[in-house]
């Protein structure tokens, strides 16, 4: 039986038919990587998307600790199966879904250099855009110019190691040569046009990280994801 989105009973307990995402309106950035995922590959899938209320219920911090999006839902064997974390669900739609192996690894060796990327962006990039942009939407008497100072050199380190590597002869994505990969998907949101124009870092600064941008928006399935981000609007769930 399908589950019910509209439902917090159901969302608590049932097992879906299909992947569901968890979103929420505008901060985008992290929540958008399993959709763009699930697009490229074509699989069918749910989202709903919460307001601040329902992340803090008990049925929602239950799928994840930190009541933060995205999180999933899905089934396995006939089970129900949660993840909370955006690298981690990626690691495992494509592990379930991707049956060619084309956004994940072929081989422990294109496995690891994989998950060398997804480990930059949730260990370095990721946590460092995600502060920089709190900060910088807080009141004037909440912000912290030497923190957000701080933070805004780091973002151009960042941006300048991934514009080093992918300046490297072949280098076209940044996980593999050959193809886009998870590791692509996992950075691109923080990368993006609006992201980095927020910032006030212009793009043109690092010419291989512009380039690898702009192509990996033409994907069909990023550009879709992108495209539908106003659609996602906060729904009602009954207690």
């Amino acid at each position: 039986m399908p589950i019910n989105k509209f439902s917090a009973k159901s969302l608590d307990l049932d097992v879906p038919d299909k992947p569901l995402i968890f979103v929420v309106e505008g901060r985008y950035q992290n929540w958008i990587k399993p959709i763009m995922l699930l697009e490229c590959l074509g699989v069918d899938y749910d989202a709903a998307c919460l307001d601040g209320p329902t992340t803090r219920t008990d049925w929602f911090t239950k799928l994840h600790p930190q009541r933060y999006v995205p999180a999933l839902i899905d089934s396995e064997n006939g089970q129900r199966v949660s993840s909370w974390d955006s690298s981690q669900i990626l690691q495992y739609l494509a592990s379930k879904y991707d049956t060619e192996k084309m956004w994940n690894g072929q081989n422990a060796a294109e496995s690891l250099e994989i998950g060398n990327w997804l480990t930059f962006e949730t260990a370095s990039l990721g946590p460092t855009a995600k502060y920089w942009v709190w900060y910088a939407i807080r009141q004037p008497e909440e912000q912290n110019p030497k923190a957000q100072e701080k933070m805004y050199k780091d973002l151009r380190t960042q941006y300048g190691i991934l514009d080093k590597h992918l300046s490297q002869p072949g280098q076209k994505w940044i996980g593999l040569k050959d193809r886009p990969t998870i590791a692509d998907l996992a950075i691109y949101p923080f990368a993006d046009d609006p992201t980095m124009e927020r910032m006030g870092i212009d793009k043109h600064d690092f010419p291989a990280l512009k380039a690898w941008s702009d192509e990996l928006a033409k994907v069909p399935g990023v550009a879709k994801a992108y495209a539908e981000l106003d659609s996602r609007k906060v729904i009602h769930i009954e207690a």
